[in-house]
């Protein structure tokens, strides 16, 4: 069959969201596969998706904006399973930033295939400005709002304060790593654990 035939026929007007979602999950096989941004060919995204390759322009501006529209529907999941763990805690912020953490390696533990995609993808380097809207900002912000309102709260910060979302950050996501690849017996709440003492040895009063 040829490359022209084996394109499918143009999405009714109204189902052009039909084929942004096909190009996403398209673009999340291939990036499975070839492992990075670089590697990644807008024709063998379109290919799988069915579609002529200009076809994606009329979704996506281009390749960056592309693959981070297919990550950030899996940061967006991990941010609204950390936000709805920290609804049900308790009513004390350092409870609520501790189901937020512990709720990122459940996620972590759970969607272990989605989750390397996010971390092992290879990103094109982008200037800052246009840095400042990847969507791992959705995890930043929601540690950075949870650590201002335990300092509301009387707690303090040790370390650097800009860096201190950063660090939780490193420190969870080393440690679901390091529990994924060591042949030890898979216990999770040793992940709960680690949470409990990272706090200890961030917060003081």
């Amino acid at each position: 069959m040829s490359e022209r035939a084996a394109v499918r026929a143009r999405n009714p007007r109204g189902q052009g969201e039909r084929l942004r979602e096909e190009l996403l999950r398209a673009t999340e096989r291939l990036l499975e596969e070839v492992g990075s941004e670089d590697a990644l060919s807008l024709r063998a995204v379109a290919r799988a998706a069915g579609v002529a390759a200009p076809s994606i322009y009329r979704h996506f501006s281009d390749k960056t904006e592309l693959v981070w529209a297919t990550l950030e529907v899996s940061y967006e999941r991990l941010a609204e399973a950390m936000a709805g763990a920290a609804a049900k805690a308790a009513d004390d912020p350092v409870e609520r930033l501790r189901a937020q953490l512990r709720a990122y390696c459940r996620y972590a533990v759970a969607h272990p295939a989605t989750y390397r995609l996010l971390y092992e993808t290879r990103q094109t380097p982008v200037h800052p400005e246009r840095l400042a809207g990847h969507p791992a900002g959705l995890l930043v912000r929601s540690w950075q709002q949870a650590l201002t309102a335990c300092e509301d709260a009387g707690w303090r910060v040790r370390g650097s304060r800009s860096e201190a979302p950063y660090v939780l950050w490193s420190a969870v996501h080393g440690r679901v790593t390091l529990w994924q690849v060591m042949p030890s017996r898979k216990d999770a709440s040793r992940l709960d654990r680690f949470v409990d003492e990272m706090l200890q040895l961030l917060l003081e009063r």
